[in-house]
């Protein structure tokens, strides 16, 4: 096992300034960013996002030895909705980019919405998927959306709102973090009182959350027809099919989650041949990067996946030198 290397806050803001490239594929454009040195990990962000927030979600493997490879999925940023306006079609996508780099089989890591098109990758192109790390994953019926009160809907899915909400995080990050967490949590009075202290006194925490707000804020234009997209394929669910999924799979999921609640893991870890379900304690939606067991958290994804690389039955699958000690 190595040492485990925890990320700055200069880390996670340097993904907000990684310039994006273009891959053409079978099924178009798709833009990505490219972070990085050692065996490749697809990161497939949530939503509202973009690149810019996969490189953000999966810096803490970055940071300790993978190249990350981030896309924006269809309908955000640099790539057209096309194809993907279901969770099989984004798998497809996903499948022609990596077919496109001439990349694969790869270690890939799904969050929240990025669920649904990175379990499809698995299922449909399992020859492209070595290991699969999905984290408070959407996996069977979403209903958050019907949840939304009038109030939220105009803060997280308008213009105005996103802005508003990214100038609050910067100004009064207080009620700020207090308002997130309640929405995505299940956390209530002290316990949520001091999950915020605790997030706002640590410059890293606040940092990711802050990175995390202008992932969702900044070019809100070019990230809404992604958003309308993975509200109507979200609230289209039923279960994900998950049969030929033969890779290992380990499902991080935060026990305070109210996003995406912990029967979304729990159905996954029931159906996969191959699957480690870690529950994260006092975890909400974003408990893997603010929680109080974040780094433990990350280091055991971190470790679990070099040991997936590392292991004399699945030899490493690139010009990567696995660490020792």
């Amino acid at each position: 096992m190595t040492e485990f290397k925890s990320v700055t806050v200069e880390e996670y803001q340097e993904c907000l300034r990684q310039p994006p490239l273009v891959a053409q594929t079978a099924l178009g454009p798709v833009e990505y960013a490219d972070r990085g040195v050692g065996p490749v990990l697809l990161s497939v962000h949530g939503g509202p996002g973009g690149y810019d927030q996969g490189l953000a979600l999966a810096e803490c493997f970055r940071k300790n030895g993978f190249r990350v490879i981030a896309p924006s999925r269809p309908g955000y940023l640099g790539t057209p909705l096309g194809e993907g306006t279901t969770p099989e079609g984004q798998g497809q996508v996903l499948a022609a980019f990596l077919d496109a780099l001439e990349l694969g089989p790869v270690a890939v890591v799904g969050a929240s919405a990025g669920g649904p098109p990175s379990y499809a990758l698995a299922q449909q192109r399992p020859d492209l998927v070595s290991a699969l790390v999905e984290i408070d994953s959407v996996a069977i019926a979403y209903t958050k959306q019907q949840e939304l009160s009038r109030t939220e809907e105009a803060v997280y899915l308008s213009r105005p709102g996103v802005w508003l909400m990214d100038w609050f995080m910067r100004h009064f990050p207080v009620p700020m973090v207090k308002e997130f967490l309640k929405s995505e949590s299940s956390l209530e009075g002290h316990a949520l009182d001091e999950r915020v202290r605790h997030v706002v006194d640590d410059p890293v925490k606040l940092g990711f959350v802050r990175v995390m707000t202008r992932t969702m804020s900044d070019h809100w234009d070019r990230r809404r027809e992604g958003v309308d997209n993975d509200l109507a394929l979200l609230g289209a669910i039923d279960r994900l099919p998950m049969d030929r999924i033969r890779c290992p799979v380990l499902l991080l999921h935060g026990d305070a989650e109210a996003d995406v609640p912990m029967a979304h893991a729990e159905y996954a870890h029931s159906v996969l041949a191959d699957s480690e379900l870690y529950r994260i304690r006092g975890g909400s939606h974003i408990g893997f990067w603010v929680s109080d067991n974040a780094e433990t958290a990350q280091r055991h994804a971190v470790n679990w996946l070099l040991d997936r690389f590392c292991s004399e039955i699945n030899p490493a699958r690139s010009q990567y030198r696995c660490p020792t000690g």
